[in-house]
């Protein structure tokens, strides 16, 4: 009787919260929350759009025709991906913080709740095929996910370290395509049978973004970054020694050589900041990319790309700056991320996460011919400026790369630079996550920053060499990154409580090892420096500042030139306790704090 109950109950709740999202008249303007989507998906015959609204932990269905929202629906948390059956019954969202997908039935323009299923650690990416399965990149577990809709079960997973993000799946249905963006790999599947056709890895590349097929199913191309190896001076940022934006074709056959071909995108001058989203019109005739720090799309004749099988170098090929329509620059403001093409149309449809907006673009005459508000305040708050100046590349010189292009998503691409962070050249540095950085001062690795205001003035000048941010700037920055949390840790058990590894790691954590000493709760850091018997990095200062230890489990490498790549093998020699004051550790020693670490 309590079970039926509560299932009347819970029906009865996400009825009001239904109708909550699908009303206008019961939301009041000013209390909205941003929509902020970050994916689209097209439903057949090209009327109605999906898009997962990032801020808003929601999914609304778009009427693109009419150019208004028909619904908005509840999701889980941190919504960053919808993705359609082919037929148009089914859909699903990928829910980052919840580790669930949320499931939808539609008909017509109806669209209804199916149920929410548990699928692992930070689903991202999403394909749905022909037959009914859908592919789900796990970025927490490094594995692709394959969820039988009827079902409603898991039947296979499939390895790609490390951090999937992206998928495609070619329009026959035969290949399956993951990008993880902290390996810099690309891999491709037989979906019927999950077996493993290749693994190629891009060279320097991070920031591994969307993958589309080729028109004529013969290749896939990525959108992604390049680290050059270079310190990150004004004058290394113009000559494009610092970062690359770039294209990466690769063939679907395994015996291709060369194995990948790349496109250079960055113009001397007015590079392209943050590339994202891509994607063919249907012709195949136009290829389409948008680039979330410039604020724009770039509009290419596919025929016209310079593939190159070595590298393109630092700038785009002239050949594509000759003002002639083999490459168009259309500016779109805000931050465009996810596109795709209506069915049989030169229009495509770009989700703009800062603006809460869908905008049709019409690519042959290269032009917004419709904006869709999806909804949201009307006057941005101070942290939602700040995060407006956290993705935007045109703040730094020649607009190459903005704060995101590093502290991805407000956390870190796992990669370290040359900055003057330090005051010094030559002793590059771990990207630090931001995740609670508010918290942990002083900050940077050696401490010597004591205002967080100040670094972030000296990140826009002195790293980025962008203009001088006003002190209403600094404020906004300030405001965004405080807003940056740490997300659910998956290594807890249920109530949030420790595994019974974990609390003999911490006995271990403040008894033996004598961590505590440095990491102190409830960040697990101290606001003094230490001498950790490192050996000395060039820069000016001696000492280290212990950086917070929350969140370890989504980071690594580690240490601040990121030597050490897991934290067994950080806590055998280049930190071990023994080293810092504490007791040698046994194996199962250190597997027990290494759980706890990772629970923190």
């Amino acid at each position: 009787m309590r079970r039926i109950l509560f299932a009347v109950l819970a029906g009865s709740l996400l009825s009001l919260l239904v109708l909550f999202f699908s009303s206008s008249s019961l939301c009041d303007e000013s209390s909205q929350p941003h929509r902020s989507p970050v994916d689209v998906a097209l439903l057949p015959g090209g009327r109605l759009a999906l898009t997962a609204n990032h801020t808003a932990d929601s999914l609304s269905l778009v009427d693109l025709s009419a150019g208004k929202v028909l619904a908005e629906l509840p999701c889980g948390r941190k919504p960053v991906a919808v993705a359609c059956s082919p037929d148009g019954r089914h859909a699903a969202v990928s829910n980052l913080w919840s580790g669930t997908l949320s499931l939808f039935n539609l008909e017509g323009t109806t669209i209804k709740p199916a149920g929410v299923l548990s699928v692992g650690v930070h689903p991202r990416g999403l394909a749905f095929s022909a037959k009914g399965q859908v592919y789900i990149a796990l970025a927490g577990s490094n594995e692709i996910a394959v969820l039988d809709w009827d079902r409603r079960k898991i039947v296979g997973r499939w390895p790609a370290p490390r951090e999937p993000r992206h998928l495609a799946l070619s329009p026959d249905g035969r290949f399956l395509a993951a990008a993880s963006s902290l390996s810099a790999q690309v891999r491709l599947w037989d979906s019927a049978s999950g077996k493993l056709l290749w693994t190629r890895k891009i060279e320097d590349a991070f920031n591994l973004r969307s993958l589309a097929f080729t028109s004529d199913d013969k290749a896939l191309i990525c959108a992604h970054v390049v680290k050059r190896s270079f310190p990150v001076s004004r004058e290394n940022i113009d000559k494009g020694w610092v970062t690359d934006s770039r294209l990466t074709r690769l063939p679907l056959d395994a015996r291709a050589v060369p194995p990948l071909e790349q496109v250079a995108l960055d113009k001397h001058g007015q590079a392209v900041g943050d590339p994202h989203g891509v994607a063919f019109d249907p012709s195949g005739r136009y290829l389409v990319v948008t680039a979330g720090g410039t604020h724009e799309m770039l509009i290419f004749e596919a025929a016209a790309l310079p593939w190159s099988g070595g590298d393109p170098g630092d700038f785009i090929d002239d050949r594509l700056t000759k003002d002639d329509g083999k490459l168009r620059r259309l500016p779109l403001e805000g931050r465009p991320l996810a596109v795709a093409f209506l069915p049989g149309s030169h229009q495509a449809v770009v989700a703009n996460y800062l603006r809460d907006i869908l905008q049709v673009v019409d690519v042959f005459a290269s032009r917004v011919v419709r904006t869709i508000p999806l909804g949201g305040p009307e006057h941005p708050s101070l942290a939602r400026q700040g995060e407006a100046l956290f993705y935007d590349a045109r703040r730094s010189h020649n607009q190459w790369f903005s704060c995101n292009t590093c502290h991805v998503d407000g956390h870190t691409c796992g990669l370290a630079f040359d900055t003057l962070n330090d005051d010094s050249y030559g002793n590059p540095k771990l990207t630090p996550s931001l995740h609670g950085v508010e918290r942990t001062a002083p900050w940077t690795w050696h401490g010597w920053q004591k205002d967080l205001g100040a670094a972030v003035e000296k990140s826009f000048t002195q790293t980025m060499f962008g203009p001088k941010p006003s002190v209403e700037e600094v404020r906004a920055v300030v405001a965004f990154l405080g807003s940056l949390e740490h997300p659910p840790n998956p290594h807890r058990v249920a109530d949030n409580k420790l595994s019974v590894a974990a609390t003999r790691g911490q006995a271990l954590f403040t008894g033996a090892a004598r961590c505590s000493r440095c990491h102190v709760p409830p960040e697990y850091t101290t606001p003094k420096n230490y001498d950790v018997n490192l050996e000395a990095d060039g820069s000016p200062y001696r000492r280290w500042n212990p950086p917070s230890l929350r969140g370890l489990w989504e980071r690594g490498p580690y240490l601040h030139d990121g030597r050490a790549t897991t934290l067994d093998e950080l806590l055998q020699d280049p930190h071990s306790p023994e080293k810092l004051g504490g007791h040698a550790l046994t194996p199962e020693q250190r597997r027990e704090l290494v759980a706890f670490l990772e629970s923190l």
